[in-house]
C-alpha cells in the first residue's frame, strides 16, 4: 500500500515535467508552405511585370486578354482598355517591385488572384509605394490570360473597409 500513493505522485508528475519543457522550449517560427496555384501566378505575375519593365512587347501580348482593362479605385465607373493601359505602363520609367501577400481562388478556367504589389519608387512618384490589387485571370487555349485587374493604393492603411476590424493587424507586418 504504500507503494500507491509513490506511484501516483511519480505518474501525476511525469505529464508536469513534458508540459514544463515543453513550455521552456522556444517558439519556433512557421514558414507558410506556398500552393502551387501561388506558385503559378506569383510567376505569372512577376513574369508581367518584368516584362513591362524590359518593354517586351511579345511577352505583353501573350500574357494580356485581347479585351484586358484595368479598373482603379480613383475612377472605379472608367476602365482604362488594353492599348491605353501598355502605352501608359511603356512610358513609366522601370522601377523594381514585388509581389507579396497573394492569394489564388480558382474558378474553374477563371483565377481570381489578389496581392499587395510594393513599387520600389521614390517618395515623392506619384505611383504608390503598395497598391492591393486583384487580377482575373483566365484559360485561353490552354495557357492564362489577364482579363481584368482591379488596383487601389494601399498606403492608407489607417482607413478602413466596412466589415473589417482592423484592431488586431500590425500594417508594417508581412505575411
Amino acid at each position: 500500500m504504500k507503494k500507491l500513493p509513490l506511484l501516483l505522485a511519480l505518474l501525476l508528475a511525469h505529464p508536469l515535467s513534458g508540459f514544463a519543457q515543453q513550455a521552456a522550449a522556444p517558439l519556433q517560427r512557421t514558414i507558410p508552405t506556398v500552393t502551387r496555384t501561388v506558385q503559378i501566378f506569383s510567376t505569372l505575375e512577376n513574369e508581367l511585370n518584368d516584362a513591362i519593365q524590359q518593354r517586351n512587347n511579345g511577352i505583353i501580348d501573350k500574357r494580356l486578354a485581347d479585351n484586358y482593362e484595368l479598373r482603379t479605385a480613383a475612377a472605379p465607373g472608367t476602365p482604362t482598355p488594353r492599348a491605353e493601359w501598355i502605352a501608359s505602363a511603356l512610358k513609366q520609367a522601370p522601377f523594381a517591385s514585388q509581389v507579396q501577400q497573394m492569394a489564388v481562388h480558382e474558378y474553374g478556367s477563371l483565377m481570381v488572384v489578389s496581392f499587395l504589389w510594393s513599387l520600389d519608387v521614390a517618395a515623392s512618384d506619384p505611383l504608390a509605394k503598395n497598391i492591393f490589387v486583384v487580377d482575373t485571370w483566365k484559360q485561353v487555349e490552354g495557357d492564362w490570360k489577364l482579363a481584368t485587374r482591379y488596383a487601389a493604393p494601399a498606403d492608407a492603411m489607417n482607413k478602413k473597409v466596412p466589415g473589417v476590424d482592423l484592431s488586431g493587424i500590425d500594417a508594417k507586418k508581412k505575411i
